[in-house]
């Protein structure tokens, strides 16, 4: 089965979030029906498979869960090149490479295949799988193949959520002098928000940008009353320099003043690890280009276990997620090529 084949298999193969047995199940199989030779362990999490001439030292990582599939996703093009469908992109290509590169007797590999990124972080398969993986292989660095259009994506930014409420007093729509309406106080935090909406940075000689978003707001509980409250999700995309009690304070100091905050979730990010000889190592046999990870991805769940990572896949980021998400086959198998190349380099 080639490269493309399994891709498509893959793809057949629903895998929403919460519903991943089914992709889990294949690959096992395959492995056993490929001649894999070594140990596969599965838990809730997923899937750790170790080859038994492998050193353990480099991860390949991937996600086996998809969002969900929408009534418009486009299916089929009129370009050979392309594979469509859910997950082609979001990592289902990254996927495919990771089981080929599995069965091309490399010496120093070790696939990991979990559930559930997609979903609350909490939720992460990789909870359960990292302390396995920790213990049974002696893992140096690892390559997390969530799609990058094949550039090589160092660190990510960390991620805050915040429940911000600004407080009123509901009265009669007829009389609203008698009430206080919150909403007509969401003015100032909108301001706020739009003087740091990006921030930009230069971290390792990388350019960041830090951004702050509004993305959901609700009021209200009838088209007749002064609401007594407003409630808005704010978004903050944080410094990968910063942890989750300095980005705290900065939220608490900008808004606290105008609503009360919550926190609901807060994920650290991770630095670009330029000078990690492993990273280094990686960029000089791949020679693709090397650009900042604008957004939160799990190799900031390595970089707490001090394990240099690099975001490096198949597929248009961009194209995650979208009705028309679809790999092209001429970047998928670069993307086995580079890999396989940088694994090679090890070996010799």
């Amino acid at each position: 089965m080639s490269i493309i084949e399994k891709l498509e298999k893959l793809i057949s193969i629903e895998s929403i979030t919460g519903n991943e047995e089914n992709i889990l199940d294949y690959i096992e199989q395959y492995l056993k029906t490929n001649q894999f030779d070594g140990t596969v362990i599965r838990n809730s999490g997923g899937i750790i498979a170790i080859p038994k001439i492998s050193s353990k030292k480099v991860a390949l990582v991937g996600h086996v869960d998809t969002v969900p599939i929408v009534k418009d996703q486009k299916v089929n093009f009129d370009d050979d090149d392309l594979i469509s469908g859910r997950g082609s992109v979001d990592m289902k290509g990254g996927v495919a490479v990771i089981l080929e590169l599995l069965i091309s007797n490399h010496k120093n590999i070790v696939g990991v295949f979990y559930t559930a990124e997609e979903g609350p972080y909490e939720n992460n398969g990789l909870g359960e799988l990292i302390p396995v993986l920790i213990q049974e292989c002696p893992v140096k660095f690892s390559i997390i193949l969530e799609p990058t259009n094949n550039e090589i994506q160092l660190g990510c930014l960390g991620v805050l959520n915040a429940s911000l409420t600004i407080d009123g007093k509901a009265g009669h729509s007829a009389r609203p002098w008698v009430g206080d309406n919150p909403i007509y106080k969401l003015s100032k935090i909108i301001e706020i928000v739009k003087d740091n909406e990006i921030q930009e940075l230069e971290i390792d000689g990388l350019n960041f940008k830090q951004v702050m978003s509004i993305t959901k707001v609700s009021s209200g509980v009838a088209n007749n009353v002064i609401p007594d409250s407003l409630n808005l999700n704010l978004n903050f995309r944080y410094s990968p320099e910063l942890n989750r009690a300095s980005a705290t304070k900065i939220i608490e100091n900008l808004f606290s003043e105008y609503a009360n905050i919550i926190v609901t979730n807060c994920s650290d990010g991770a630095m670009p690890n330029l000078n990690s000889e492993e990273i280094k190592i990686f960029v000089d046999v791949v020679k693709k280009l090397t650009t900042p990870k604008q957004a939160w991805t799990d190799i900031a769940r390595f970089y707490e276990m001090n394990i240099p990572s690099v975001n490096f896949g198949p597929g248009d980021p961009l194209l995650a997620h979208s009705a028309d998400e679809h790999v092209s086959k001429r970047q998928l198998l670069e993307s086995y090529e580079l890999v396989d190349k940088y694994l090679k380099s090890l070996d010799e």
